[in-house]
């Protein structure tokens, strides 16, 4: 669990980097793209999570077969 608290800080710290240099320069569009790979990343890596022990949430989880969108 650690690896993920700390990737999770990194994440946070980045993104709050780049709110930063936002405000700072006043371009609004500055990071947004490594602020997107980001926010992707760790959605990949929650729904990781969650398929590999959904828990309690089990029941509402939808399978999807391989090559559905």
């Amino acid at each position: 669990m650690s690896n993920a608290v700390d990737r999770l800080e990194l994440c946070g710290a980045i993104l709050s980097l780049i709110e930063q240099k936002r405000a700072e320069t006043g371009d609004p569009f500055l990071g947004a793209r490594i602020e997107q790979v980001v926010l992707d990343t760790q959605f990949q890596e929650l729904e990781q999570d969650i398929l590999e022990n959904p828990g309690a949430i089990e029941p509402w989880l939808m399978r999807r077969r391989r090559g559905e969108a």
